[in-house]
């Protein structure tokens, strides 16, 4: 039912019973019955599915990562090992001095935590049982927001992030610098492919959010000046590791 929920926000859930009159009573205004049941088209052809058939892996690389330099970020490619080096030279570059990275086991797994402590960075893990309001003060107030990503579009240069549980979606749009770090294999063509994963995981239940970022967040007003980091992280390295 929608009203009113906490002071000054408006609550928007829709119950059962008010979605099923308010579509009837569209069915009514287009003179026809309460469509149900309706199941969408299968396509004989997909097209975009096989935009770049043919393509290698390395190709697909090489067009992700061009495509991400065009967007104004800054990308380095390393093995596992060098890991340690390139982080180091990406916080001094950014001037870090505090982080916030995802509760992930693949972050876990790369010692992200004591490599910050290294290099002298105070890192904070996204920590659900805090209330909403100290999580995003804290994601706000930190230097660096540090996640890895689901997927990366080589088409477009976007990474693809799956939010929910430890991987809260602010750890990638309130710091004012992010880092993505994320293994190459997880490269495909375009959102093409990237839908298809999000709905085989559909009977599953989807994320509690997921995020395509393309780029440093810009805006441009009316005589097109551009400008980067308005509306969210105005910096974006990506470290792609080889495997």
């Amino acid at each position: 039912m929608v009203g009113k929920g906490r002071k000054g926000v408006r609550d928007l859930t829709v119950n059962q019973s008010n979605q099923e009159e308010f579509l009837s009573n569209i069915a009514t205004r287009l003179g026809r019955e309460r469509r149900t049941g309706v199941k969408p088209p299968v396509w004989n052809n997909k097209p975009y599915l096989h935009l770049y058939e043919g393509k290698t892996n390395e190709e697909l690389i090489e067009q992700f990562i061009d495509n991400l330099q065009l967007l104004n970020t800054n990308v380095d490619r390393i093995t596992r090992q060098e890991l340690d080096i390139t982080l180091s030279r990406v916080l001094k570059d950014f001037e870090v001095k505090s982080a916030i990275s995802w509760d992930d086991p693949f972050l876990h797994e790369l010692g992200l935590t004591s490599l910050l402590s290294t290099n002298g960075v105070e890192n904070s893990i996204w920590d659900n049982s805090l209330n909403e309001d100290e999580r995003m003060q804290l994601s706000a107030k930190v230097d660096l927001g540090i996640t890895c990503a689901d997927l990366g579009l080589a088409e477009t240069g976007t990474v693809v992030l799956m939010n929910g549980g430890g991987r809260g979606r602010m750890v990638s749009l309130l710091p004012p610098f992010y880092l993505c770090i994320m293994p190459e294999s997880r490269i495909v063509p375009r959102l093409t492919q990237a839908m298809e994963l999000i709905h085989s995981k559909v009977p599953n239940g989807l994320p509690s959010c997921i995020n395509f970022i393309t780029g440093p967040s810009r805006t441009a007003d009316i005589e097109m000046d551009l400008a980067l980091g308005v509306h969210g992280p105005g910096k974006v390295h990506v470290i792609l590791l080889r495997e």
